[in-house]
């Protein structure tokens, strides 16, 4: 006897609880990987990966006569791919997985932000009261990185929080963009923003072999976490991703996109051991209510992490 099918519903809500635990692995995979490899050299393969992966399913998804917006697609691989990785992988070099994971909760907060200021999006009170509260959690969290941790460590915070803001900037780009294939758009911003890490990565490796190390060779473990950040989490959960909206609404979506940092947290702390404040967790919690508090007065928008 045949087992009885998921329903479609079911089926897509197992497909973005996969998708999101994925992606919150990131970042405790991300500081194992930062120790081994330049992070620069590493965000260039990660990317990389995560095209060629995305690029035969885009070709087939590509209409024929379909003009990209070309200058858009740079611009946003310029900030949301190139920059966002630069300032996120400099970040893992200086604080934990668990706090980076706390200071990218904000990223929801972050994009609302941008909405209001630059598109000149309406805000509700309630709106800004949401926005007001998750900068606030992110300064607990600064405060806390520099008495707890040195200043390295708040250095690596700052920089986690220039990502954030990369991204508020990066999702807002994406509205001029989305009239076309998101899976299109999306393999050609990867693509571009793999090029524009081309030149640091290999200045790293410029540099790394005329000091006479070279680039450091990888144990098995750090290839197969390599092949993980760059195919999977930057390739095939974006597919998972796409396939788990065909039967969610946006407002599904937002709800599961904060489990993302939960999980970097969980982690950070179970797989690596890393310590946590109590001025880091106050921080997150005031954060994850300011982003609750932000999706509850607009209608949420589903964004994916590259």
């Amino acid at each position: 006897m045949s087992a009885m099918p998921l329903p479609s519903h079911t089926r897509s809500m197992l497909l973005l609880l996969l998708t999101m635990t994925v992606w919150g692995s990131t970042f405790m995979v991300t500081k194992e990987l930062i120790a081994l490899w330049p992070p620069f050299t590493l965000a260039f393969v990660r990317v990389t990966l995560g095209t060629l992966v995305l690029l035969p399913f885009a070709w087939f998804r590509h209409r024929r006569g379909d003009h990209l917006p070309w200058r858009t697609v740079w611009l946003m691989g310029l900030i949301g791919v190139a920059l966002y990785y630069l300032a996120f992988n400099a970040s893992m070099v200086y604080v934990s997985a668990s706090q980076g994971a706390l200071v990218q909760a904000s990223i929801p907060a972050m994009t609302a932000l941008v909405a209001v200021l630059w598109l000149r999006e309406r805000a509700s009170p309630m709106r800004w009261l949401g926005i007001a509260l998750s900068v606030g959690g992110v300064l607990i969290v600064f405060s806390g990185s520099g008495s707890d941790s040195g200043q390295s460590s708040l250095l690596g915070s700052f920089l986690m929080f220039a990502a954030v803001v990369c991204w508020g900037l990066y999702t807002a780009l994406a509205k001029r963009a989305a009239g076309f294939d998101s899976l299109v758009i999306t393999t050609a911003v990867t693509g571009t923003g793999a090029l524009l890490l081309l030149p640091v990565a290999g200045y790293e490796i410029v540099t790394a072999n005329l000091a006479g190390n070279g680039l450091p060779a990888l144990p098995l473990i750090g290839w197969v976490e390599l092949f993980y950040l760059g195919t999977i989490a930057s390739g095939m959960a974006y597919l998972l991703y796409n396939a788990s909206l065909r039967h969610l609404d946006a407002s599904e979506v937002g709800v599961y996109t904060n489990l993302i940092p939960i999980v970097g947290v969980l982690t950070g702390v179970i797989v690596l051991g890393e310590p946590l404040s109590t001025r880091a967790i106050l921080g997150g919690l005031v954060v994850m209510l300011g982003v609750w508090i932000t999706s509850r007065s607009e209608r949420p928008v589903a964004v994916c992490p590259l």
